[in-house]
């Protein structure tokens, strides 16, 4: 009887999500909120495509479904819809925010700085949810158009690219995704007090969440392999130049 109940609750877990709970999680969590920006760029680079959008949210959405069992969804849609979480998520749902407004921001946190206590947990929540591996590679799937084709590889055909230093560029696009975030979480939790600050960050600090932002990225960069495969498999356009030289 045990050993039953034992395998009924393991397929429980194993389960995979349905795309109605997804949908859900979407919905109440705004996960999918960086997702649109890349939208808009993929569909300026296939302005010739109209169903980009749509692929790129099925893909992204199917990502999810298999690598996020139905109880773990479950458990996301219950944490998201505690207060501090419904909280965290429309004050954070600032879109993109005029430059001008978010200098006029940190301009003014300079002249009235924030207690340290604040500033300690904002850098925590950044902490724990930006990822360095994650960030960086987003960043190689970002840029693997201009990569070359065939990594280099140790003298036991591992890849070296897995353990090598981050470059320059790399760094400098890791600075800036943490001092985005961090400004971001600035402005947007600038309303919340220190109790709710608190419970935010032992939230977000939660081991279901730190295993949707796995998943998250990793759909992300899933994307963006996608994407970019197909762009660089289509034989380039010829310019009118080319066609008048011919």
């Amino acid at each position: 009887m045990k050993k039953i109940l034992f395998l009924l609750v393991l397929s429980q877990l194993l389960f995979s999500a349905t795309s109605q709970q997804i949908e859900t999680y979407l919905t109440v969590s705004k996960a999918d909120s960086e997702l649109i920006a890349i939208e808009q760029v993929f569909d300026s680079m296939r302005a010739d495509d109209d169903n980009t959008s749509q692929e790129i949210n099925q893909i992204y959405s199917l990502y999810l479904e298999e690598h996020l069992s139905a109880n773990e969804v479950d458990e996301l849609l219950a944490l998201y819809r505690t207060p501090i979480m419904q909280r965290y998520v429309i004050e954070m749902d600032i879109g993109e925010l005029p430059k001008d407004e978010m200098k006029a921001f940190l301009e003014g946190v300079k002249e009235n700085p924030l207690s340290s206590e604040r500033l300690d947990i904002v850098d925590n929540i950044v902490k724990h949810t930006v990822n360095d591996k994650q960030i960086l590679a987003f960043y190689t799937s970002m840029t693997q158009r201009y990569r070359p084709k065939k990594n280099k590889t140790d003298s036991n055909g591992n890849d070296k690219n897995s353990t090598k230093k981050p470059t320059k560029r790399e760094k400098s696009f890791l600075e800036m995704t943490k001092k985005g975030a961090k400004n971001a979480l600035l402005y947007g939790t600038q309303v919340l007090s220190m109790e709710e600050m608190k419970a935010l960050n032992s939230a977000l600090k939660s081991s279901i969440i730190t295993k949707a932002s796995k998943v998250e990225s990793d759909a992300m960069i899933f994307v963006m392999d996608a994407f970019i495969q197909g762009i660089v498999a289509q034989p380039k356009k010829k310019s009118n130049d080319d066609n008048n030289q011919s």
